[in-house]
């Protein structure tokens, strides 16, 4: 062993030492990567309806232009058909379930009072299972839901609750919104990771649900769907998707393939077009954290990649160079083998010869 490592030379060991090194560093973006990929819980919808069923499920996202909202009777009948066409194509709920789950939402801004301040804030106006989709971490009380009868419950986040009242056991407070009163269901945190922090900057906000939302603001439209569906092969959760909703000059995202290779490649393709916003389309906090994490996965990808490719390379080499010096070995011992069993036969046939002169 100290042999072999006194023929290696100075210029050997740090060219395998730089490959150790390119190496090393692929591995570090790799698990960052996955980081980053696991950092959004906004985007585990499909994994969580799924449970242990085994069957696999697309989470998609419909992000419509401002000047393009639906209303709520439009997702009714959206409804409807999609599920026609799924038993069309033989798919059957479970007994007491469902083939898909959906939420929706509209922004607006409204005036609210509490027993210790007001203030005007970004309200989301929701329906469906919205809080299944953003499930922001609850400081007190519960989520709003659509079997609520009254609609006249709010979810507060911290940040409004301390303005409003001065904490966040809240549960049964009233607030006041224009002349109507209002109960809070709950209090929420928004959410903690890095991107969600840098892509939220609306500051105090609060949710309603959408109806209540529309008659406090009659201009309120939709502008946000989503949805988990039956996604058998490939493209079909989409497609599906596609030719059901009015998508109009909306667009629409595949959460649960976000950071596959082939839309991290489109991504990287895309640079500098995304910052573009050509469709008039604003899109909500939650996408652009997402989208954010679609960059810096994208990024690392591309630098595993380089940091790979000398290492590979080297080693495929090495290889190379080792099977052909293994093949070289192997002929020369045959070749070897084969003269020293020549050599054996004529000297026992010499012997042979030898012994019956004698």
């Amino acid at each position: 062993m100290m042999s072999i490592i006194k023929k290696v030379s100075w210029k050997q060991w740090l060219f395998w030492g730089l490959n150790l090194l390119l190496a090393g560093l692929a591995v570090v973006c790799i698990l960052l990567s996955r980081g980053v990929t696991s950092a959004l819980p906004t985007l585990n919808a499909a994994k969580t309806w799924a449970g242990q069923s085994g069957e696999r499920f697309a989470q998609l996202a419909c992000y419509l232009p401002h000047d393009q909202p639906i209303q709520e009777e439009t997702i009714y009948t959206f409804r409807y058909n999609l599920l026609n066409k799924l038993r069309e194509s033989s798919m059957e709920a479970p007994e007491g379930g469902s083939l898909f789950t959906d939420a929706y939402c509209g922004m607006g801004t409204l005036n609210v009072a509490g027993d210790r301040g007001s203030a005007q804030v970004k309200a989301t106006g929701v329906g469906g299972d919205f809080f299944r989709f953003h499930p922001l971490p609850l400081r007190s009380g519960s989520y709003l839901s659509d079997a609520d009868l009254m609609k006249d419950r709010v979810i507060l986040d911290e940040s409004l609750a301390w303005k409003l009242f001065g904490g966040t056991d809240l549960v049964g407070m009233s607030v006041t919104i224009g002349e109507k009163v209002f109960y809070v269901a709950g209090v929420v945190s928004r959410e903690n990771d890095r991107y969600s922090k840098e892509a939220y900057t609306d500051g105090e906000g609060m949710f309603l649900a959408f109806s209540t939302l529309k008659e406090l603001e009659e201009s309120a439209g939709i502008t946000c769907y989503e949805i988990v569906l039956p996604d058998p092969i490939t493209g079909f959760g989409k497609n599906m998707l596609k030719d059901s909703f009015p998508v109009g000059n909306g667009v629409v995202v595949e959460n649960s393939r976000r950071y596959a290779i082939s839309n991290l490649l489109q991504v990287v393709r895309d640079f500098g077009k995304r910052s573009m916003g050509v469709s008039g389309i604003v899109y909500p906090y939650w996408e652009n954290a997402a989208r954010l994490t679609e960059d810096y996965s994208a990024l690392l990808l591309v630098l595993t990649v380089l940091f790979s490719v000398c290492p590979a390379v080297s080693l495929l080499v090495a290889a190379i160079r080792g099977a052909i010096r293994l093949i070289h070995t192997a002929r020369i011992k045959t070749k070897t083998a084969v003269e020293n069993r020549i050599e054996a036969k004529r000297e026992k046939k010499w012997q042979r010869t030898a012994g019956k002169k004698d």
